[in-house]
């Protein structure tokens, strides 16, 4: 699986690249929903990518972002977030990323996390652990939330119910913030600088696959957001990544306790 890892991370380094030179250039383009921003470079992204695994990967099934896909997916394919963080990209930030997976019988196994214009780079496959760089990644659990920063992705799919709880959690840590890009997320968790990233509602499963397996192979918890094990064969997700099954557990135990008022 390392083979695979490392060829999608040589893909996203290539599509990276393209994506650095379209970037201050590029033409907003419609809306996917509503407030879901698509751009040229989204498009073009998937043109690399899309190049890329029909020449390598023959006859294996793409699920991609920019197109349509099956609302059941199959056991084995390749995944690709093209450009993760559209309206971070379009808005001249950092921040955005590209990430691509290969889920094999059900289970994603190997993954990569790009971000070009912070040249970090994130690979993981089964079994063989989650680098950045030449550094094998263990994610730092001895410290409780109320210590650590949780990422938090509040959007305008949440539901009332979990905007209130979202709220409760960032009770529960240090201090809490959102940073719009599941990429980004990720590796600020793997990195040690935060301790959850919780998003319950709007994400994908191109977005959370990669991430999935990296935390894993680092040590940390993954569960749904309904603090189920992930599932892999469809395309909408809401996730729950930790720095320790008792993060995990401790922020799920608060889903369903009320709102204290504020003194």
């Amino acid at each position: 699986m390392k083979e695979i890892a490392d060829r999608l991370a040589a893909y996203a380094r290539e599509s990276g690249e393209f994506l650095l030179r379209l970037q201050g250039k590029v033409t907003r383009g419609d809306l996917k929903e509503p407030g879901a921003l698509v751009t040229r470079a989204d498009r073009a992204s998937h043109e690399v990518l899309r190049a890329a695994f029909e020449r390598d990967f023959r006859g294996t099934p793409i699920v991609m972002e920019e197109q349509s896909n099956p609302d059941v997916l199959p056991d084995t394919y390749l995944l690709a977030d093209e450009l993760d963080g559209t309206s971070l990209y379009a808005s001249g930030l950092d921040d955005w990323g590209i990430t691509l997976a290969y889920v094999e019988r059900g289970v994603p196994v190997a993954g990569v996390l790009h971000q070009p214009v912070r040249n970090r780079t994130v690979i993981a496959w089964r079994g063989g652990g989650a680098w950045l760089g030449d550094r094998r990644i263990r994610v730092e659990s001895r410290l409780p939330l109320r210590e650590r920063i949780a990422l938090i992705a509040f959007n305008r799919w949440s539901t009332d119910a979990e905007v209130a709880w979202m709220r409760r959690v960032a009770g529960l840590a240090l201090a809490a913030r959102g940073l719009a890009c599941t990429v980004a997320s990720s590796i600020e968790l793997l990195s040690g600088h935060a301790a959850l990233y919780l998003n319950p509602r709007g994400g994908k499963v191109w977005d959370f696959a990669a991430a999935a397996l990296a935390v894993e192979e680092a040590g940390g918890a993954t569960r749904s957001s309904t603090g189920d094990t992930l599932m892999w064969n469809s395309v909408p997700m809401g996730i729950l990544f930790a720095a320790s099954d008792g993060i995990a557990r401790e922020v799920l135990g608060t889903f369903s306790q009320p709102l204290r008022s504020q003194e």
